[in-house]
């Protein structure tokens, strides 16, 4: 049996800077959802600038909506590939 994983994508442009928000990471009941930075700064001890929405685990993922729900941005997507 094959186990379909569901596709988690998360959209710059509706989010904005995630760390100001992270409701979508704080509605997931699986912990499936991080953020992380794009990119290390080039200095020891700076903050990076941005930051993005991972998928940490898609197999723990139900597709159960509730990060869909909770993004007031409609910035995050999950869905069931169709093969």
């Amino acid at each position: 049996m094959v186990t379909i994983r569901p596709e988690i994508s998360w959209s710059p442009e509706n989010c904005g800077n995630p760390r100001e928000c992270l409701a979508c990471v704080k509605a997931c009941p699986h912990a499936v959802l991080a953020y992380k930075p794009f990119d290390l700064p080039e200095k020891v001890g700076d903050e990076p600038q941005d930051w993005r929405i991972v998928g940490t685990t898609r197999v723990l993922c139900t597709n159960c909506g509730l990060c869909v729900e909770a993004c007031p941005k409609d910035a995050i997507q999950v869905s069931i590939p169709t093969e």
